[in-house]
């Protein structure tokens, strides 16, 4: 039923589209569109999130590591700083922040300098390793945001939605680093402030854990939503009218909600 109501929705859509979803009760699944692998964008902060667990928990860093803000942090420089988005781009030079201010700000805000800083901590191999660890070939992270010389040189991050759905469903499950730190990691994403696709519905209504990704020509949104029977949902679109696909996925939301919510 579900499945059929899904595919009605996305009929006329054009462009590229993913989505899979997961009754949690039920067990329920399903995978509708014409695309799995999409360019990442914020979805990328999931990763480093999940990274940093990975440090904390083999004790090669504790939450409250030290770092200090560099003026090569800023993208672009502290001069001449391009938009970011988040708040360290307001931050002075040396200014002191732990790991968990990083992790925190880059999935709270989808702060990008976190993203870049907890990036070049881990370095990209190993952030693939982890991934590779935990089952994920397709989801790859290869450059930070807004690397305009990798850009150029087609270097892209990836981001798998049907591995992104397994990634929700063993954290829910507790099964991702650790039990505490899956209950931890998906507090955080609780935190996110971006609420215009999943969230839309249900802002004030339900504990919503997600990370958004919005860039020029893709959008998507991917999370666990608590309500009254919880499910998983993750979706992307690329190569598309983003406003036109943030309203599929509004009502793509909508009607997940409804099917596993149902009564009898």
């Amino acid at each position: 039923m579900i499945l059929d109501n899904i595919k009605d929705r996305i009929d006329n859509f054009r462009g590229k589209i993913g989505i899979y979803y997961i009754d949690l009760n039920s067990g329920e699944s399903c995978y509708v569109g014409n695309c799995d692998v999409f360019l990442a964008s914020g979805s990328v902060k999931i990763i480093t999130l999940l990274e940093a667990f990975k440090w904390i928990e083999e004790g090669k860093a504790c939450k409250d590591s030290k770092y200090i803000l560099k003026n090569s942090d800023y993208i672009g420089n502290k001069e001449n700083k391009v938009k970011t988005f988040g708040a360290l781009e307001y931050l002075h030079e040396g200014t002191e922040l732990t790991l968990e201010d990083l992790y925190r700000l880059s999935t709270s805000v989808s702060d990008n300098i976190a993203f870049n800083i907890l990036f070049r901590m881990f370095g990209e191999e190993e952030i693939n390793k982890t991934l590779d660890m935990l089952g994920f070939s397709k989801t790859r992270l290869h450059r930070a945001i807004l690397d305009r010389e990798k850009i150029n040189n087609g270097i892209e991050n990836y981001v798998s939605i049907k591995e992104m759905a397994r990634l929700f469903y063993r954290m829910y499950k507790g099964q991702i680093i650790s039990n505490r730190a899956s209950y931890e990691m998906l507090e955080i994403l609780g935190e996110h402030q971006q609420n215009s696709i999943i969230p839309y519905y249900f802002v004030e209504d339900f504990h919503i854990a997600h990370q958004t990704g919005i860039d020029d020509n893709m959008i998507m949104d991917m999370g666990i939503i608590y309500s009254e029977n919880p499910f998983i949902l993750c979706m992307a679109a690329e190569d598309s009218n983003t406003r036109n696909a943030e309203s599929v996925m509004r009502d793509i939301t909508l009607l997940c909600y409804k099917n596993s919510n149902k009564s009898g």
